[in-house]
């Protein structure tokens, strides 16, 4: 596991969502039928992001004026049917403990907090709570909370904007002049830092085919700046330059010579394919799934040193990352399935990068180890309740016999899958399978 990461986001009333936890690891790969719900949970974990950069939650989740666009539904798709609130809340792991933070957000008749609470640990590595609301007045706006000093007798009140996450304003709102004052802010800044590095990766590849400022060499989420992020590898890194080379060599099937970078009369730039007797192939001609192959791996080589995270207080090396992805396959050949995944898994242990995917590539879920199998997370909806569920594919009732029959992706494709926990594993085939007993 990376020393510090989200470990898991909790959607307690969150759209199809009712008391689901969805576990995240270094590697976490989301699967399930279309309209499960998969697309809920990652809005889940956006919103999140989105309300730790402190602005207002209208704004923030209904915004159009920004590169990121609304968040699905709006404020009024977030809130499960027949309320007028939505919960969240997440764990983040860090080297002193986990720092816990839930949140209820009522979007009728005004929007703002209702209830937050933010848990963390002191350098004593006791858990305490670090940040608790009081209650809400609908009428006024603002938000009453206690705040952990470290003092001896009642923690003080202070109060909050209630439009916006109370915990991004901790920081700016209070003093510590204790050592647990100090505790205090240090959980709710790493909190902060934690959830502004998710990076939700979508590709727009029509997006990519025009030339760009050289300078603007972040990547965005659509990767329509592609041509200016690998420009600024080749200019800055050629160790990482020529490893993106050697990656797109192995997606085509023909002969790539190198990935050069073109300029036009104003300095902007663009990609293009080398192909040696063949010419330049410009960005503009280049297929949809080689331009989100190169978006990927641009994300998942430079890590957050080379993404348009967004304004930040905290240092790079507090700012962890977790790079999001749907249907990462698209636009990929089954056979690039695994080195693809090959990838993703280095990405993870050498940028201290979490990953998490959802997919429908039966290749892709083949590809996948024993090893990896800890972080696939299952999504379906119940038959009775129509609500979404989620649980880790290892705890599904006949795991070791569906394995035992074939790889995940035959057993997916097949319909093998019984989305039933069960309390205790069962390895009775596995071990037949292996002559013991």
């Amino acid at each position: 596991m990376t020393a510090q990461g989200i470990e898991e986001l909790r959607l307690t009333a969150f759209k199809s969502f009712r008391d689901q936890v969805l576990p995240l690891a270094p590697l976490t790969t989301l699967i399930g039928r279309n309209s499960s719900g998969k697309s809920n949970a990652l809005d889940g974990l956006e919103v999140l992001s989105r309300l730790a950069r402190g602005e207002d939650i209208a704004e923030a989740l209904e915004s159009r004026r920004g590169p990121e666009g609304a968040v699905r539904g709006g404020l009024a798709g977030c809130v499960p049917h027949g309320s007028d609130r939505f919960s969240l809340g997440c764990s983040v792991r860090t080297k002193r403990g986990p720092i816990s933070l839930d949140l209820t957000v009522q979007v009728e008749p005004e929007v703002q907090i209702i209830e937050e609470r933010l848990t963390g640990p002191t350098r004593k590595g006791l858990q305490h709570d670090v940040l608790v609301s009081g209650e809400a007045n609908t009428h006024v706006g603002d938000l009453w909370a206690t705040w952990h000093n470290g003092k001896k007798g009642r923690d003080p009140n202070v109060r909050f904007r209630g439009s916006r996450l109370l915990t991004s304003q901790l920081p700016l709102r209070v003093t510590p002049e204790t050592e647990g004052g100090k505790d205090s802010v240090w959980c709710a800044e790493t909190m902060i830092a934690t959830l502004e590095g998710v990076f939700h990766l979508d590709p727009v590849p029509h997006l990519m085919r025009q030339y760009v400022p050289s300078r603007d060499s972040n990547l965005r989420r659509t990767a329509e700046n592609l041509s200016a992020a690998v420009g600024n590898i080749e200019r800055t890194n050629d160790p990482l330059f020529r490893r993106l080379v050697e990656l797109l060599r192995g997606l085509a099937d023909h002969e790539i010579e190198t990935l050069a970078v073109t300029r036009s009369e104003l300095g902007d730039v663009m990609i293009a394919l080398n192909e040696g007797p063949l010419g330049l192939t410009p960005a503009r001609e280049m297929s949809d799934g080689m331009l989100r192959f190169l978006a990927i791996t641009t994300s998942l080589l430079t890590g957050g040193r080379g993404l348009d995270l967004g304004p930040t207080n905290a240092e790079q090396d507090e700012r962890s990352l977790m790079l999001v992805v749907e249907e990462l396959e698209n636009g990929l050949h089954p056979s690039q399935a695994s080195e693809v995944l090959g990838l993703v898994r280095q990405a993870a242990a050498e940028n201290s990068t979490q990953v998490l995917i959802t997919t429908h590539s039966p290749a892709l879920l083949s590809a996948l180890d024993a090893a990896d199998h800890d972080g696939v997370v299952v999504c379906w909806r119940d038959s009775d309740t129509g609500t979404s569920r989620l649980a880790r594919l290892t705890e599904l009732d006949g795991y070791p016999a569906a394995m035992a029959a074939g790889s995940l992706g035959e057993v997916v494709t097949q319909g093998r899958l019984d989305t039933r926990p069960r309390p205790e594993r069962d390895y009775s085939e596995f071990d037949r399978l292996l002559g013991i007993g």
